[in-house]
């Protein structure tokens, strides 16, 4: 009987790709204990690892998918940047977000955004607000005066300094400006616990009452005034 020889053709048949989601598995580092999700497809031509550039591959060309390397050393297994740490936000991100708090009243959101000891000067005020409590709670006051119709709108804030931003602004009612609105203010920030926060803040507030030339002349008199008697001025 003659020889019969078989021969295995192997022939290539349509897949579907399918997704395996693999249980997230903890990495342990000095300081933090980060967990990652990975995902392997079943066709190689579309196959997606997340931060697979972050681990060794172990593959042979007959390998459906990629394996991970049960070899791994500490120094091949880093976490995104995303979540080893993430930025300061800028002075005047923070400004912003100060900003937005009291034109939504939500008051809970500007907390973490004022230091414990922060001093804050609203100069139609005598004296100026210190610590946070008492920021809040003129604020608190402040924002159950007024409608909600009235809002703060930023014209220009400066973004150069991560210390120490200066802000001009106005009221404005339903998106229309309030009249004697204008005003400019001052912060400083400091990090604090790993987060900015501002230590310092100024307000000054267009007058309704414009005296024009007649504040020179009131310099000019109360600086005679100064010169005839010094002594005046350890009343201020």
């Amino acid at each position: 009987m003659a020889a019969m020889t078989i021969i295995m053709i192997s022939i290539p048949t349509t897949t579907t790709t399918t997704t395996n989601s693999i249980a997230p598995f903890p990495l342990s580092s000095s300081s933090s204990t980060f967990n990652f999700n990975y995902f392997t497809t079943g066709s190689r031509t579309s196959t997606h690892i997340e931060y697979i550039d972050r681990f060794s591959l172990r593959s042979t060309p007959t390998d459906s998918n990629p394996v991970l390397s049960s070899t791994l050393s500490e120094t091949e297994i880093s976490p995104p940047p995303s979540v080893v740490s993430s930025s300061l936000d800028s002075a005047s991100d923070v400004v912003r977000r100060f900003y937005d708090g009291i034109n939504s009243r939500n008051l809970s959101s500007v907390v973490d955004l004022i230091a414990e000891d922060c001093v804050y000067e609203d100069l139609v005020f005598p004296q100026p607000f210190i610590g946070r409590k008492a920021i809040l709670e003129f604020f608190e006051k402040f924002i159950y005066t007024i409608s909600q119709d009235l809002q703060f709108a930023i014209d220009d804030i400066s973004g150069e300094d991560t210390s120490a931003i200066g802000v001009t602004w106005h009221l404005e009612w339903k998106g229309k400006p309030f009249p004697f609105s204008k005003g400019c203010s001052f912060y400083r920030l400091e990090v604090v616990n790993g987060q900015r926060k501002i230590i310092y803040g100024r307000d000054i507030v267009e007058p309704a009452v414009k005296p024009g030339d007649l504040a020179l002349v009131a310099i000019r008199g109360v600086t005679w005034l100064l010169q005839q008697f010094p002594q005046l001025a350890d009343r201020f």
